[in-house]
């Protein structure tokens, strides 16, 4: 009976054991969200930078907007046939302004989908490691969604928005809803961990590697239409077209294209290769004009494409 006794528990210490274990390390494990076979509900894992973001589990994937590497929500017809309310948005660009100075880079895009916009609250933040952030709050009256289309007498929407950044990534943590954002949606928000463990490079074919050593020749070269010829004509990212980037890398002043980049060197950090596609993240380490320091630039598009023996990006289309 005592064998039994201390056998029985042994097993359940090794239970324990076991529990903890996947308990404490699950994201780290996983694959980026992006090319999982299987994720995780309620957990979304990026390439690089990083980082993990929980979100209820019975929340489904939502439509991208221009920006977005990933959405999750609930289904509201009420506020527009395929809408979602609450929704999280979780957007990854690169950009060279403080994060005080949010409002250029987000208000134009507001402005296009929203009217009588009011801003509640703009202070800084910590995330739970100590990493300095932003959060603000604002409310707008929906006019249109880039993902549904126009919206005739949209309702009142609040948003709640964590910003951060990660050298010249900029981290952007939405979360949307037509009542007033609480506790309980924001801590989804604050959730968001960097995962510095997952960002050791790893090696990649060499005509890969000659495809990134080709683009960043033609970043440092600053020609817009020669470093366009290394997108595929069929790229699609959050729903946005070659042309949508093309204006972007012209005509966005606070892009790192912008800034004029006298050296640039990639590294990749995911890879994975499926027949004639590829699916990669990682960043750019780019010096630019008047730094002397180089930053890390994110790829931005996750997947690349072989086309007549040449690689261009295809964006996060499945």
């Amino acid at each position: 009976m005592r064998k039994l006794i201390v056998l029985a528990i042994i097993m359940a210490v090794m239970v324990l054991v076991t529990a903890l274990v996947h308990a404490q390390a699950p994201a780290t494990d996983l694959k980026p969200t992006f090319i999982s076979p299987t994720p995780t509900p309620g957990l979304y894992v990026h390439g690089w930078p990083a980082f993990a973001i929980s979100y209820p589990k019975e929340w489904g994937e939502a439509p991208l907007s221009p920006g977005d590497v990933f959405a999750a929500g609930v289904a509201h017809p009420e506020v527009a046939p395929g809408a979602c309310a609450p929704l999280l948005r979780i957007d990854v660009f690169p950009s060279v302004l403080p994060l005080d100075e949010w409002a250029k880079i987000t208000m134009p895009f507001m402005v296009q989908i929203y009217t009588d916009i009011k801003v509640l609250s703009d202070k800084p933040a910590q995330l739970k490691d100590g990493t300095l952030a932003r959060e603000v709050e604002w409310e707008g009256v929906l006019k249109y969604d880039p993902t549904l289309g126009s919206i005739k007498n949209g309702p009142k929407v609040s948003n709640f928005v964590l910003m951060t950044k990660k050298d010249l990534a900029w981290v952007q943590i939405t979360m949307i809803d037509i009542e007033k954002i609480g506790d309980d949606l924001k801590k989804y928000a604050y959730s968001l961990t960097f995962q510095p463990a997952r960002e050791e490079p790893v090696s990649v074919p060499p005509d890969v590697r000659a495809f990134f050593d080709m683009y960043c020749a033609d970043i440092v070269n600053g020609d817009v239409k020669t470093r366009m010829a290394h997108y595929s004509d069929r790229l699609r990212h959050s729903g946005a077209s070659k042309a949508f980037y093309e204006q972007i890398l012209r005509n966005d002043p606070a892009s790192p294209s912008q800034m004029g980049v006298i050296s640039c060197k990639a590294t990749v950090t995911v890879f994975e290769a499926r027949g004639d596609k590829a699916y990669v993240d990682g960043f750019f380490l780019e010096k630019q004009k008047g730094d002397t320091n180089a930053l890390k630039v994110p790829m931005v598009f996750q997947q690349i494409i072989n086309e007549h023996g040449e690689w261009r990006w295809f964006g996060n289309q499945k």
